[in-house]
Parts: structure tokens; sequence; C-alpha cells
């Protein structure tokens, strides 16, 4: 059996302190502490099989086949990672995440290694794990508040793969919409949190840049697929039954989420306390689940020429 670590490097340079419960949320940026708890571990296993739900049991889009080397950027609790590995047993996969995968009940499959580091440092490291040239696939899913490089990114990613190999991007779109389309923008906590989002480098419509970002990096047949976000069971009542329990789930995750992130993203902004505490109680003025109520989510998969 392979390893489970490599060489340890020093945590991502782009990251900010969080509290320790949301640090590993895979649509929230990673911390340079593994001081994350066994109940958040376990929700964001729940959370990766309630994505896989909409996805009508899907996990990655791309149509990778026969692969030799995979790697999963920003790994989190290895759930994805562990996929991979069970799905292709004869390839290599390499998760990269600065936080350390959890213990899982799940046997490792023997194929996978997990690398402990910054994916910025690593590329300058000349990592035998991570050589350019040398992937069939890369994946990467809700880096959208830890992610300050992305075209850069991507670039390095068209570096990483082979002639034909295959990027899948999954990002959450920040806006929330209704059935009239955005309705967010007036809100203030919104506005803040937006500020301090590109105050910190982060893009936020990230989502909707992908797929122009990867053609000008140069991938072919770039393609995109769009999923709900719904806050409650309304898209379920309407006959998409595979988007209720998701629902259910972010009624109650998602004001919880944002209560906990306000205060540090718009850190540095010059808000006082009391307002910084107003933010948070229109988090969940606004964020009731109420009919149309959701946020979109992006899958942008394309391929380097061959």
């Amino acid at each position: 059996m392979s390893s489970a670590n490599s060489d340890v490097r020093k945590a991502h340079k782009n990251s900010y302190q969080i509290p320790p419960r949301y640090s590993l949320l895979i649509f929230y940026p990673h911390t340079k502490t593994n001081n994350v708890s066994a109940t958040e571990h376990q929700r964001l296993n729940r959370q990766h099989e309630l994505i896989q739900e909409i996805m009508l049991g899907k996990v990655f889009h791309s149509p990778i086949e026969n692969p030799a080397r995979i790697l999963d950027v920003g790994c989190g609790t290895g759930a994805v990672f562990y996929y991979l590995g069970t799905t292709f047993p004869s390839a290599r996969i390499y998760g990269v995440d600065v936080a350390t995968i959890p213990p899982n009940p799940i046997k490792k499959p023997d194929n996978v290694t997990f690398v402990h580091g910054d994916y910025h440092d690593l590329l300058g490291s000349q990592d035998p794990h991570i050589a350019p040239g040398s992937m069939d696939f890369v994946f990467s899913r809700l880096l959208i508040s830890g992610m300050t490089t992305w075209p850069s990114y991507i670039r390095s990613c068209h570096d990483l793969l082979k002639p034909s190999g295959w990027l899948e991007i999954q990002e959450l779109e920040f806006p929330y919409y209704d059935d009239t389309g955005i309705i967010s923008n007036d809100w203030e906590w919104v506005q803040a949190y937006q500020a301090g989002a590109k105050a910190k480098g982060l893009d936020l419509d990230c989502a909707g840049k992908a797929a122009e970002w990867m053609r000008e990096a140069g991938f072919e047949h770039v393609q995109t697929k769009m999923y709900y976000w719904p806050q409650g069971e309304w898209l379920a009542e309407r006959g998409r039954e595979e988007y209720r329990n998701i629902g259910i789930f972010l009624e109650t995750e998602q004001p919880r989420l944002y209560q906990t992130i306000v205060p540090n993203m718009v850190s540095g902004m010059g808000f006082s306390d009391e307002k910084v505490r107003g933010f948070q109680a229109s988090v969940l003025e606004t964020l009731k689940a109420e009919e149309g109520l959701h946020k979109n989510y992006w899958v942008t998969f394309g391929r380097k020429p061959s």
C-alpha cells in the first residue's frame, strides 16, 4: 500500500484564519490548522454525497478513459480522492491539500497517495508526484473562497496534463437567485462580503469565468453544465426529487456557514463589531427558505489538445 503522506509543506499562503468547525468546508477556504472536528468531517462527507445525488450519481463529467495518473487539488476529506481510486484501480491517484485527510472507516485504496502541502508551492518544488505532462485528469471542486490565482492555476493544470488530458472545475456561483434572476445584489451583508472577498484577492465570479479561462489557457472542447443549490424543498416539489435532500441540508447549513464566515471575510474593512453582528443577523433574514431561492453550481471541463 502506498504511503498516505508525502513531505509536509507550509500551509496555503493565501489562506486566512477561520473558526475550526468550518475550516474544511469544501466551498470555503482551508486554513493553517488541522483542528477540524469529527462532526465537521461527517458533514463534509454528507455534502459530497448530496452533490453526487443532484448529479444523478456522477462525481465528475470529463470523458476520461483508462487514466494512468489523476490529481485531485484541494482533496479535503478525501471523498472524491477515494472515489477516483476505487473507480480507476489501475491508475495512480494523488490528492493535494494543506490539511491532512481525516481517518476514514472505508479502507484506503492501494492506488491513492496524499500529498500534504500547498499546490502552488508543490508546483515549484520539483515534487515527483506533480510533474509537468504527467496527468491524465486534474480535478478540483469548490475552491471559490480559497483560490486567488485562477488564470495561472488553470494554466498550471494545462502544463501538468498529458496531451488529450482533461481538467474539470466544479464551482459555486456566489449570488443568490430566484425565478426572476439575481436577488442578492442589494443585500447589505452580501455587498460587504463581496468587498471583503475582492480585498483578499478572491473572485466570487470564478464559476462563470472558468470556461473562458480554460479556453485562454489552450483547452479545447470546453463544456459546462449547471446544477442548482436550492434553499429548501421547493425544487423537489416541482418534480426534481434529486434536489430534496440537498435543499433540506442547505436550508440549515448555508445560514450557519455565512454567519460564521462573514466576520472573517469583512475583517480589515473598517466595520464595527456591532455592524458585523448586524450582517450576521441579516444572513438569517435573507436566507430563509423561500420559493425559488437558490445558487448555481457549475461544472466546467475541457481537454488539452493532443
